[in-house]
């Protein structure tokens, strides 16, 4: 759904010759994925901190799980002294907080 926009989420499985994507409804039914995302839920609203507040976190609803993947990645790989990773020449158009505005950025 990142790479493929569409409208709405119902128009991943429609048949619309102008809509139609073949991907989605080989991989899961539209109810089934509608239950999933209705009911996944990863850390608790209970301790939830609105924007502006002291210890608010941006990624608060998906903290759990990114300090459980961040915990995997450092077991399974170390890297080496020949790993670089540019930033830089990585282009960003999409919408984010984290953003920052570069202006010697190469790619821009």
């Amino acid at each position: 759904m990142g790479l493929d926009k569409k409208p709405t989420l119902h128009d991943y499985w429609t048949r619309h010759p102008v809509l139609h994507s073949s991907f989605a409804p080989k991989v899961m039914v539209r109810e089934c994925f509608l239950s999933i995302l209705a009911f996944l839920h990863i850390n608790d609203n209970d301790s939830f901190v609105p924007h502006g507040q002291p210890d608010y976190d941006p990624i608060q609803k998906i903290r759990p799980f990114v300090d459980y993947l961040n915990a995997k990645f450092k077991e399974v790989y170390q890297p080496q002294r020949e790993v670089c990773n540019d930033e830089a020449m990585i282009p960003f158009n999409g919408r984010s907080r984290f953003k920052v505005y570069m202006k010697d950025k190469p790619t821009k």
